[in-house]
């Protein structure tokens, strides 16, 4: 029960609702996930189970794709078709050309700020954007600062005003304002109809897994329904072996590079003590990008190949000190 999964949240449900069923289902009360969706959106939800939690924020700055819907010629006060209507103009859609949806799209890609939209859940002051937006009080808003790595349009116009495009983004980017942002170059305004994260980090739409094929394996050891796993509390451990959904901890975190340390240093190590670096030579160099704020650690392994945690290279003298120990 320690590890990820790569869970296929359906549209029309939260990121934390989608914990809970996971949670029920699981029978596990440490569970989380590491980066937000829509609730209007489908796809890649990367749930985090067990002492993975504590992993969560290596994987909550990762990058993510979308493949997203949107319409020009309206706005809305959400950024997306569920919105009420603020404006747009419809009739300068007519005069909208292919060439400017994608010169539009390629102005927006790169590193710049993005303002959130106000119906969102970050906080300010203690209080979510939507709860101000809700009983309509002003505050305010910072722009964040966001990576747009490509926008790859997809179709445009095969239904009239209808552009269809996947984009490959930084961890905190609203697709819902690179929309209203698309729609505002071109003069006419634009907002979301359908998104489906299709990634995030190494976790793809392709290979992710449904509540229902969950559901599946629990009530066939179990002999349940699955309104019967969903609306039943159950204090008995689970019976079914769930490992299939389950991508263990290390191996979300390829990029981290690895370090095996011999009997003597695992001990001092997950005793919080520090290791020397002549005797913490990395066996496989980190690769995560530079500026990261990981760049310096590592997976931590025993002389058995038993994965232990994480641990940061210090970069003067190389000595090896803990960050996160998940096995003891």
């Amino acid at each position: 029960m320690d590890g990820f999964i790569n869970l296929l949240k359906p549209a029309g449900m939260t990121s934390h609702d989608a914990v809970g069923a996971v949670r029920r289902i699981l029978r596990n009360k440490k569970t989380g996930h590491t980066g937000t969706l829509d609730p209007r959106a489908c796809g890649v939800l990367c749930i985090c189970t067990g002492r993975a939690t504590r992993a969560a924020e290596y994987l909550g700055s990762s990058r993510k794709t979308y493949r997203c819907e949107m319409k020009l010629g309206i706005t809305t006060d959400t950024g997306d078709i569920w919105g009420a209507p603020t404006g747009g103009s419809p009739e300068a859609v007519a005069s909208v050309v292919r060439g400017a949806v994608e010169k539009a799209m390629a102005d927006l890609t790169g590193t710049r700020l993005q303002y959130p939209p106000m119906y969102s859940a970050i906080k300010v002051n203690g209080r979510k954007l939507y709860e101000y937006a809700r009983n309509g009080e002003a505050t305010d808003v910072k722009p964040r600062e966001i990576t747009i790595y490509s926008i790859t349009p997809v179709r445009i116009f095969d239904e009239p005003g209808v552009v269809l495009f996947d984009v490959d983004c930084s961890k905190g980017t609203y697709v819902r304002t690179l929309c209203e942002e698309i729609g505002a170059l071109l003069g006419c305004g634009g907002t979301m109809t359908m998104l489906v994260r299709t990634s995030s980090g190494s976790m793809k739409l392709e290979n992710s897994v449904t509540f229902e094929e969950m559901l599946d394996a629990v009530g066939a050891v179990e002999n349940l329904t699955h309104e019967q796993i969903m609306s039943e509390r159950r204090d008995e451990p689970l019976k079914a072996d769930m490992s299939r959904f389950i991508t263990p901890i290390d191996e979300m975190l390829p990029s981290f590079g690895k370090i095996v340390l011999s009997a003597e240093n695992i001990r001092k190590y997950v005793n919080g003590g520090k290791v020397s670096g002549r005797t913490s030579v990395p066996d496989e160099k980190n690769a995560v990008p530079a500026g990261s704020p990981y760049r310096d650690i590592y997976r931590i392994y025993g002389p058995d190949g038993s994965f232990y945690g994480t641990g940061k290279k210090e970069t003067e003298d190389g000595v090896l000190t803990v960050d996160k120990v998940f096995f003891r």
